[in-house]
């Protein structure tokens, strides 16, 4: 699915895509790494929650946060661009 008919999938569009994603992930560790340890993926929870760096509730807590907060994402996105669809 594409959000413009002439996107641009060259390298070097490739290449900013790539960037603009990396860019976001570390805005998002950013923002939560004074609250939870800059961790927003489910899996990294997991990790630190069987490596006893987390208690297992905290960990549970995160998750449910985590995908709540994807989902609303989600239903933001689908807001926004009106349910496009490619």
């Amino acid at each position: 699915m594409t959000l413009t008919s002439d996107a641009s999938l060259d390298p070097a569009g490739l290449v900013a895509i790539a960037v603009a994603h990396g860019l976001a992930l570390f805005v998002a560790v950013s923002m939560a790494a004074n609250i939870s340890g800059g961790h927003v993926n489910p899996a990294v929870t997991l990790g630190l929650a069987v490596g006893g760096n987390i208690t297992i509730f905290t960990g549970i807590m995160y998750w449910i946060f985590q995908l709540l907060g994807s989902t609303v994402a989600c239903l933001l996105l689908k807001f926004v661009t009106n349910g496009l669809k490619g």
